[in-house]
């Protein structure tokens, strides 16, 4: 699967220069054998010109004398034979004035355009040129793929090393921080899945997860930080009794959780407090995420959960990440059955709502 996308990648860069050479090659083998035969006739009309000139005036510079064996009648002008002939480096022009007798002018002769040496073999040196610059940039493009996806694995082995060990150290009694440790270890383990398959998510493993009992797992992890913060912690909210459980991948949805926890704790609590809320709504449950934060224009949040896109706002706020986070766990949660939107609260702030199906 890995090769194939690369190869397919590197078709599609390989393309555009493919095309050109196609087109001109058969822009070159259509037009320029058509031009070669047509270059005698394009000398022999230079040389007409000249013979008319001698025709219309007659004060023109031009010799009297015999026609030469060899200057062969090449056609009539208003009934005057003329022609032209080879005479030396030049060429003579001639108008007949007699049965044996004309007017010639020697003029610089004519070279044929060379068509071939310019069409053919400056254009194939174009043509491999052009190649080898794609042939140069797909090869660029394979080594980058490469070194990224060997940093991803080294980083990811790296992260599962002390893992492990921390998992060893921790006590049987604590079990929080056991889960915890489970938890990141199957995070990194999604890492190295991504790579083996190449770039593509995994498949959801869709199970039933109790919603609320997850959203509360992920907040433990933010807990103390909310709680330090303006807006102090997190309030859950739930408008009416219902079935808690979803069809959902456990590790994606807490990927997603801890994502919109964490942006929350970035860029709305030091604002104001932000509330959890869970809501049914025919098959689906609502997780809604509302802040009492600055808040998004509507352009911000349309582009709010493109790859690598980060408001100005924020990068002038100088606060980490890389414009992923939202990106990948919309893809999780579509991936899921769901969606992650956002719209903006009332007064002001945002909520952003992950909707997962229920269980059926």
């Amino acid at each position: 699967m890995k090769n194939g996308r690369l190869a397919l990648f590197s078709f599609l860069i390989f393309l555009p220069a493919l095309l050109i050479v196609g087109l001109g090659t058969w822009l070159v083998l259509d037009n320029v054998p058509r031009a070669i035969r047509y270059e005698p006739r394009r000398q022999s009309n230079v040389y007409r010109e000249t013979a008319e000139r001698m025709l219309n005036d007659p004060l023109c510079f031009a010799f009297d004398g015999e026609r030469k064996t060899g200057w062969v009648q090449r056609g009539k002008i208003d009934g005057v034979a003329w022609g032209f002939a080879p005479d030396g480096r030049d060429v003579c022009v001639w108008t007949a004035t007699g049965p044996r007798t004309c007017r010639y002018v020697r003029v610089k002769r004519i070279h044929g355009f060379p068509y071939e040496l310019v069409f053919y073999v400056g254009g194939g040196a174009v043509a491999v040129v052009l190649l080898a610059l794609s042939a140069f940039a797909v090869v660029c493009f394979v080594r980058f793929v490469k070194s990224r996806d060997d940093f991803l694995a080294a980083t990811a082995h790296d992260l599962m090393t002390p893992l492990v060990g921390m998992r060893m150290m921790i006590g049987r009694n604590d079990d929080e921080a056991k889960r915890l440790n489970e938890r990141m270890l199957l995070i990194v383990s999604n890492i190295k899945g991504f790579l083996k398959l190449g770039g593509k998510r995994r498949q959801p493993d869709l199970k039933s997860v109790d919603i609320v009992a997850l959203t509360k797992e992920a907040y433990e992890l933010f807990a103390e930080d909310y709680e330090d913060s303006e807006g102090g912690a997190v309030t859950f909210q739930t408008s009416q009794t219902f079935q808690t459980f979803v069809m959902a991948d456990e590790a994606m949805t807490l990927q997603i959780l801890w994502n919109l926890f964490g942006n929350d704790l970035k860029y709305a609590a030091p604002y104001g407090k932000v509330a959890v809320r869970f809501v049914a709504e025919g098959n689906f449950i609502r997780v809604e995420f509302a802040d009492e934060g600055q808040g998004m224009s509507p352009r911000q949040m349309k582009k709010a959960f493109d790859r690598y896109y980060r408001a100005k706002t924020v990068l002038e706020s100088g606060k980490g990440g890389f414009g992923i986070g939202l990106c990948t766990a919309r893809e999780f949660a579509r991936q899921m059955g769901g969606d992650l939107t956002v719209h903006a609260n009332v007064p002001h702030g945002c909520v952003f709502t992950l909707s997962l199906p229920v269980r059926p």
